[in-house]
């Protein structure tokens, strides 16, 4: 592959602009919410479930199932058990999901992703035959500098200067929105061959697994259609970072990236053309509800 752009430079955007925005993100936690789920944390566990279990196996099932190659499902194996992704926390916050819970869920992944993920890729090796590992302290690495870190960093920031720490939260906010874009941009320009060489069996089962996982996470979520949609993006979006740092590790074939870069895409596709529509459907679930309580 012909690099356009130099890899260490759109790895450097990339990680500055997840860092960015998870610390403007860490500027609108309030902690004393965050406590509240967790010492009442049904919906909690029902998120984790979904997100930390029945989303891999809806994934590593849906391989099987639509006859993928070996390096296909170890592509698709690999971003169904990479739990967390960052940005997923920004899409659902600015989508209308719980300000408390959102947050609170997405930390508890990334906590459990270190534990988790190398249970599933051990798990994996028994499936798949293969004879993968994922380093307890690399996933650990991972998931601290591109979500804990920052989101503790603006809550620090947030908590000592009030006033303050909003504008700064703001700022990065918008700072990221246009570094994502060039991140975005970027990635494209080098990984363009990625999108003409995607297989359209892979793409279907991240179709179908994305459209799954939306499903189920409203299904788990209980009444609130903001907890039930904080769900349903944090099942979707996967942590793709995550699967090509486990996916490098192993020396794993070119086709095993293009299909985590190719599912990736289509899960950010098919997250955009649903959260429009669950702003519809929630808007008119209010309106009816709305009514109802007019009418008494």
């Amino acid at each position: 592959m012909v690099e356009i752009i130099p890899q260490w430079l759109v790895n450097v955007l990339s990680f500055v602009t997840v860092f960015s925005v998870m610390t403007a993100i860490g500027t609108t936690i309030t902690p004393s919410v965050s406590f509240e789920h967790i010492r009442s944390p049904s919906l909690l566990i029902r998120g984790l479930v979904c997100v930390l279990v029945i989303v891999p196996m809806i994934g590593i099932t849906a391989s099987f199932a639509f006859g993928l190659s070996l390096p296909e499902k170890v592509g698709i194996t690999l971003m169904v058990i990479a739990p967390g992704a960052p940005l997923a926390l920004r899409r659902a916050l600015g989508s209308g999901a719980d300000a408390g819970f959102a947050p609170t869920l997405q930390i508890a992944v990334a906590l459990l992703a270190v534990p988790v993920t190398p249970l599933w890729v051990m798990a994996g090796n028994s499936i798949l035959g293969t004879h993968g590992i994922a380093d307890v302290m690399a996933v650990a690495k991972q998931v601290f500098l591109a979500q804990l870190l920052p989101l503790a960093l603006g809550a620090v920031v947030k908590r000592s200067a009030p006033i303050w720490g909003v504008w700064i939260g703001t700022t990065l906010g918008r700072a990221g929105a246009l570094l994502l874009i060039v991140a975005i941009i970027s990635q494209l320009v080098d990984l363009h061959y990625v999108i003409l060489s995607a297989r359209p069996l892979p793409v279907a089962v991240a179709v179908f697994t994305t459209g799954a996982a939306l499903l189920v996470g409203h299904l788990l979520g209980g009444p609130s259609l903001e907890v039930r949609h904080s769900v349903a993006i944090a099942g979707a979006l996967r942590n793709v970072g995550l699967a090509l740092l486990i996916a490098t590790t192993n020396h794993a074939p070119p086709a095993v990236q293009v299909v985590i870069v190719s599912y990736a895409i289509t899960a950010i596709i098919i997250v955009s053309a649903y959260i429009p529509l669950r702003t519809r459907v929630s808007a008119r679930y209010k309106s009816i509800v709305g009514s109802r309580d007019e009418l008494r």
